[in-house]
């Protein structure tokens, strides 16, 4: 059974701008008779990231993979809880995500090797407890999270993730979350994509790159060439 993914947010930190800013006019009175969202899109520009701390996102994150899961985990200042493979039972069916890539006459064979699991997991768990039997479950199957994280590492999130090399699961998160967040504090995330974006350089090999923006290995050549 293939669903798609949904997100939600939970909740945010509420005037996270005037928060922000609050937060930011501590470490100098220069700042008081800056606006709030001036200040705050400063902080954003300029990578001053420490401010940007105090707000947080709990999102809940529906019918994502089990391998996407794994992948947030490498977004190690954040809060991670996910559905639980030990307490239930995926008797009644294995929702899974099934990469774009996979087409065709592949895709079929896919759906049939997961039927097939679904039914030895099923088998198992007759025989012996759902802690053991869940070690047959797939990569692709589709789990229920929770996340949670502060804005700083949002915007780290987004940029790594919005790019073109990123997993296409992950980009389709990336952007789900990108359009949630946008509305609620379009002077943080407004301008937010790549850290090809950010930088001006895209850090990925020139093969592949989108090309939007100069290599850094490109650019040390034109440097060199103009020594």
């Amino acid at each position: 059974m293939v669903s798609r993914m949904d997100v939600e947010l939970k909740e945010y930190t509420r005037n996270g701008i005037q928060l922000i800013a609050e937060a930011v006019r501590v470490t100098g009175p220069f700042f008081n008779k800056i606006p709030n969202d001036i200040i705050v899109r400063k902080m954003v520009k300029h990578d001053y990231g420490s401010a940007l701390e105090h707000v947080y996102f709990t999102f809940e994150l529906k019918d994502i993979s089990v391998a996407l899961s794994r992948e947030l985990l490498e977004h190690r200042m954040a809060s991670h809880t996910a559905k639980s493979t030990r307490y239930v039972s995926q008797a009644k069916g294995l929702p899974f995500y099934m990469p774009p890539q996979i087409d065709g006459a592949l895709r079929e064979k896919v759906k049939n090797h997961i039927e097939a699991t679904w039914e030895l997991y099923k088998q198992l768990e007759k025989d012996i407890d759902r802690e053991s039997a869940r070690y047959v479950l797939p990569m692709g199957l589709k789990c229920t999270y929770v996340w949670t994280i502060n804005c700083r590492s949002l915007l780290n999130f987004l940029r790594l993730r919005l790019c073109l090399n990123a997993a296409p699961e992950m980009q389709e998160l990336a952007r789900k979350v990108k359009a949630i967040v946008i509305k609620q504090y379009p002077e943080i995330f407004e301008n937010v994509d790549c850290r090809g974006q950010q930088w001006g350089v895209c850090p990925e090999p020139y093969k592949r790159s989108c090309h939007k923006y100069p290599t850094t290995k490109k650019l040390k050549a034109a440097e060199e060439e103009n020594c």
